[in-house]
């Protein structure tokens, strides 16, 4: 992943009502405070900053560079915890392209944040939308048609009671999944809209999983459960995650024998590198957000269902 590329900053009155309107800044939140026009009681506000990081399919470094000139909408949805009741959902038409990803978190204010209590326990998603291919439609229109994403990612929980009654600011961090849509550069190999294409990497988001890292190792080194994909897979004492016990679950062992593909619990695929007979099983994406340590890679970038036909 990688470090922080961006914010998205909201103040939230003591009155226990609603939140203002949010900005995109790059100092910390106290320096913005006074920008939002509502009197406030004389006690400080409250603040709740959304901060944006990359995982690896935006591109193999830091993602500032992820070609954003297809994102046409950026829309912020709330939902509570445990239910996942949507409680809020903002969504904005991008009157002006940007480029690169990083003009955009670096740029002038996106997206309004207002009406949200003051109360309860939330997760925060972000969601970019992209009209390669359609272009001037309204995304805007259909927020949860995740196959029109261009990027997504989800927060842990938060307490906004307990945000009310501390004052002070909040740090709320989002690590978002990008299509993986290489092509060449001047650079090399990067990633994004100029990389959608119809016979390489399909506009409409194809079928696609959770997959560790860029060699789809399950293996990877930890200190403890936490580091094996938030505790899918037990950290043995040679210092990495379990690849033997079978689970059913993310990274557990699976095979195509006799016909018949076994090993993986309801709601998991086995996939595994195109033509193999063996693999690991994994939830889909992006309607189920990717834990830490994987990313949402889709069929045929160098990936298979296992036992299907290629």
């Amino acid at each position: 992943m990688s470090v922080q590329t961006g914010y998205w900053c909201c103040v939230l009155p003591t009155s226990r009502h609603w939140l203002c309107a949010s900005t995109i800044v790059v100092a910390v939140v106290v320096a913005v405070l006074s920008a939002c026009t509502p009197s406030l009681p004389s006690r400080p506000a409250a603040g709740l900053t959304l901060q944006i990081g990359t995982r690896q399919s935006c591109g193999l470094f830091s993602g500032l560079d992820y070609d954003t000139s297809c994102l046409a909408a950026v829309a912020v949805v709330a939902r509570s915890v445990p239910d996942r009741r949507i409680v809020h959902e903002s969504c904005v038409t991008l009157s002006e392209r940007k480029a690169e990803l990083g003009q955009i978190l670096r740029g002038e204010p996106l997206i309004d944040v207002a009406g949200l209590s003051a109360s309860g326990v939330v997760t925060f998603e972000l969601r970019g939308l992209h009209d390669s291919g359609e272009p001037g439609v309204d995304r805007c229109a259909d927020v949860a048609n995740f196959r029109h994403w261009l990027l997504w990612g989800e927060s842990d929980p938060v307490d906004l009671g307990a945000l009310d009654k501390d004052g002070g600011s909040q740090l709320v961090r989002i690590v978002v999944d990008c299509r993986d849509c290489a092509f060449v550069c001047a650079a090399g190999d990067c990633f994004g809209c100029q990389g959608i294409d119809e016979t390489r990497c399909q506009a409409a988001l194809p079928e696609s999983f959770c997959v560790p890292g860029v060699n789809f190792q399950c293996g990877k080194r930890c200190d403890n459960d936490g580091d094996c994909f938030e505790g899918a897979r037990r950290c043995l004492a040679s210092g990495t995650c379990d690849t033997v016990e079978q689970t059913g679950e993310l990274c557990s062992p699976c095979a195509f024998v006799g016909g018949i593909v076994d090993g993986c619990d309801e709601g998991f695929t086995c996939v595994g590198p195109p033509g193999a007979s063996q693999g690991f099983c994994a939830p889909s994406c992006p309607e189920t957000f990717c834990p830490t340590g994987t990313r949402c890679n889709r069929i045929g970038n160098n990936l298979g269902v296992v036992g299907s036909t290629p």
